[in-house]
């Protein structure tokens, strides 16, 4: 069970469009600057609570008995934005 409720862990706050709407209309009426920044490559920069392993892409191949265990995040993860957001309140 303890597997299910890991891998199911998916959650991350998100912003509601009227939210940036209101955000951005207050920011525009205080004559005020706001500022953005988008951060490539965020979730690579999570680090794994668990382990996962993953089939290499096609034209790869490994030794017999060998396997690959990820690291990092990757965006494909279904937990990859749950685990930024941890990185981030860390």
């Amino acid at each position: 069970m303890q597997y299910e409720d890991e891998y199911n862990n998916t959650y991350s706050p998100t912003s509601k469009f009227t939210a940036i709407r209101t955000i951005i209309s207050c920011e525009c009426q205080e004559n005020m600057v706001l500022y953005h920044w988008d951060i490539q490559g965020a979730f690579m920069m999570s680090t794994l609570d668990t382990e996962i392993f993953m089939d290499l892409p096609p034209g790869y191949s490994l030794p017999e008995g060998k396997c690959i265990s990820l690291c990092k995040s990757l965006y494909s993860l279904k937990q990859s934005s749950a685990l930024f957001h941890d990185t981030l309140e860390a």
